[in-house]
């Protein structure tokens, strides 16, 4: 396990070899297909915002290959931080009600 900051100087050293990549740097298209090994795994969970439309940390070219086991473009992570969301208010809930 690696985690990297996004200023590090040559990224693709760090991801090339990499089987699962998780992305959560904010930082429109940081990571580009050359910059994944065949067949790895790949969560976007970035978001920003480029020319007034929310977009990953990934580079549209990724999206194109289907070797990938990836998010998808839309909707990717967003539905599990809901649940995850939902999960916790009910456990604060019950806390709650228990006194």
């Amino acid at each position: 396990v690696e985690v990297i900051e996004r200023e590090v100087k040559d990224l693709a050293n760090h991801t090339k070899n990499a089987d699962v990549i998780i992305t959560a740097t904010g930082s429109p298209a940081i990571l580009y297909s050359d910059m994944i090994k065949p067949n790895a795994v790949v969560v976007d969970a970035g978001v920003a915002s480029e020319e007034g439309k929310t977009v990953g940390d990934l580079a549209p070219e990724v999206y194109q290959r289907d070797d990938l086991t990836i998010t998808p473009e839309k909707g990717g992570v967003g539905p599990l931080t809901v649940s995850a969301l939902f999960e916790n208010v009910i456990r604060a809930a019950s806390h709650a009600a228990k006194g």
